[in-house]
């Protein structure tokens, strides 16, 4: 099975022959293999490229000759290349992390302040004029989500949902739902917000970097009637058989990162992350309620993430 997708060429037959010749293997040549999970390939190594650079030439007294980036479009295949000692690392928010530590035994060791945030949380709006102020209004009306592995705006809100005792439906296209369930859709068109703009639903979910994003003319359309619980805002992990010493020393290159001007600004062209630290005492295992939700509720519905 391919894990990324392949781009293939012609080659004039001089050119075929010459790369045809045995040659010898650069002495002890050891990437940085960084993975990640995206629609477009082109954006995510465009984006991380410097960021994963930045990580090999630092770990260059530790053996490590460079940095790659590899792009696959789904989270299990991302997995089965961590289990195969393909991909050293990745970043993604709580969720995915949690369930590629699941899948594969790979080890969160550091929180990322992604756009300068520790934590974050997820909400759910609706407009001001919609007659919906409590999550209870819901029934019988329909929400849109974000992509289904969305750790703020899917997994988080449909556990609130859940909590409050609201059946949750998936519906095929936005339209109604019966009067004892919320039905679902997941955001189409770069957003669940878009979705609820244009009034094809009548709730969504989000977070507050992405209302404040919006026109102000636009934000006082919206309200916020329900908040999930607080995350951390971006996890690291490495494959659970990476070489100690390399995860030491990875860990001593990325929490100094902050504390000069090269690093600073490889952070900050690096999704606007400020500073990379260790992860809080204890908040992972405060958060296993969400792994244990996510497996026992949403059951095949993971396997195709």
């Amino acid at each position: 099975m391919n894990f990324y997708r392949r781009v293939s060429i012609s080659l004039p037959l001089f050119l075929l022959l010459a790369l045809a010749i045995p040659r010898p293997l650069a002495a002890q040549e050891r990437f940085l293999v960084f993975g990640r999970v995206h629609d477009d390939p082109v954006r995510s190594i465009r984006d991380r490229q410097e960021f994963v650079d930045y990580m090999a030439k630092k770990l260059a007294p530790q053996g490590i000759t460079g940095g790659r980036i590899v792009v696959f479009e789904k989270m299990h295949l991302l997995a089965q290349a961590l289990r195969e000692g393909k991909v050293d690392l990745f970043h993604d928010s709580v969720v995915p992390t949690m369930v590629l530590s699941k899948w594969t035994g790979s080890v969160p060791i550091l929180r990322q302040w992604k756009y300068g945030e520790a934590d974050y949380e997820g909400i759910i709006l609706v407009k001001k004029n919609s007659g919906i102020d409590t999550l209870a209004d819901l029934k019988g009306k329909v929400i849109a989500f974000e992509e289904p592995h969305s750790t703020s705006a899917s997994i988080l809100p449909r556990m609130l949902l859940e909590e409050k005792k609201l059946k949750l439906v998936q519906i095929k296209s936005p339209g109604t739902a019966k009067p004892d369930e919320v039905g679902y859709v997941y955001g189409t068109d770069g957003s669940s917000i878009n979705v609820l703009i244009t009034g094809r639903v009548d709730a969504a979910t989000s977070v507050t970097r992405e209302i404040e994003r919006l026109k102000s003319e636009v934000q006082e359309t919206l309200k916020i009637i329900g908040k999930t619980i607080t995350v951390p805002r971006q996890l690291i992990a490495v494959r659970k058989d990476f070489d100690s010493k390399l995860v030491k020393a990875l860990k001593e290159v990325l929490v100094n990162m902050d504390k000069n001007p090269e690093g600073q600004g490889v952070l900050k062209r690096q999704q606007n992350t400020t500073k990379i630290d260790e992860i809080p005492p204890g908040s992972l295992e405060e958060l296993k309620h969400v792994e244990r939700y996510v497996f026992s509720s949403l059951g095949k519905e993971v396997d195709s993430w």
